[in-house]
């Protein structure tokens, strides 16, 4: 009977990564395209209790995680190494892939919580698990795409090649520019703010994030384990 189990979670586990291979490039092109439009709708679909939630698309922190993986992936394939990091905590970091893993996802996820704050603390709105939820989904929405296509621009960047520096450079300056037009629109979309605050207010929240990873980055490098 256990053996059924565990052959039947097979089956659903197989099925689930195999539709992620279409539902992966078709959720980002409809971010890419619409973000506001698939902000609306994972904040629509936590709004329902069936087991159907997302299936038109990945879940957000699900796509969130699987866009770092990715870059992940094409970081491992480029080769790049880091300057030498011995004790430090970085290398403590770069010692194990999941660990490194759960720092760039957590990373990217800085962004997501520090449009998800403004959110709560612009509309005065408690901030608590129950308030977060709903603004930090729609935020990994629209942190995904930026952080698969920042991140591919930095590998690029760190191989010094030159036509690989210039794509590096051109990828996370397109990735920054969509991720502040992206958060921009999405401000509006939740707020009665003129155009010109919003697009304030997204560019701390995009400088929010770059100075927490900044310090994050300098903590892990200065500081010895």
């Amino acid at each position: 009977m256990d053996f059924l189990k565990i052959l039947k979670s097979l089956e659903e586990l197989v099925f689930e990564a195999l539709t992620w291979i279409v539902l992966l490039p078709y959720t980002l092109l409809r971010i890419l395209r619409s973000p506001v439009v698939m902000a609306d709708y994972a904040a629509g679909e936590l709004r329902t209790e069936n087991e159907t939630r997302f299936s038109e698309a990945i879940s957000p922190p699900l796509l969130l995680i699987l866009c770092v993986l990715i870059a992940h992936g094409v970081d491992m394939s480029m080769h790049t190494h880091a300057d030498n990091l011995d004790g430090t905590l970085a290398a403590d970091l770069l010692a194990s892939e999941q660990n490194l893993l759960l720092y760039r996802t957590i990373a990217f996820g800085i962004w997501s919580l520090a449009g998800s704050l403004y959110y709560l603390l612009r509309t005065s709105r408690p901030v608590n698990r129950e308030t977060l939820r709903y603004p930090f989904y729609e935020q990994c929405y629209l942190v995904a795409p930026f952080a698969l296509v920042f991140s591919i621009g930095v590998t690029l960047i760190s191989t010094e090649q030159p036509r690989a520096l210039l794509i590096g450079v051109l990828a996370t300056l397109s990735a920054a520019c969509w991720f502040w037009i992206a958060q921009i629109a999405w401000i509006r979309r939740h707020t009665s703010l003129r155009l010109w605050r919003c697009m304030v207010a997204a560019t701390a929240i995009s400088i929010c994030g770059y100075v927490v990873n900044g310090l994050m980055i300098y903590a892990l490098i200065h500081v010895h384990s």
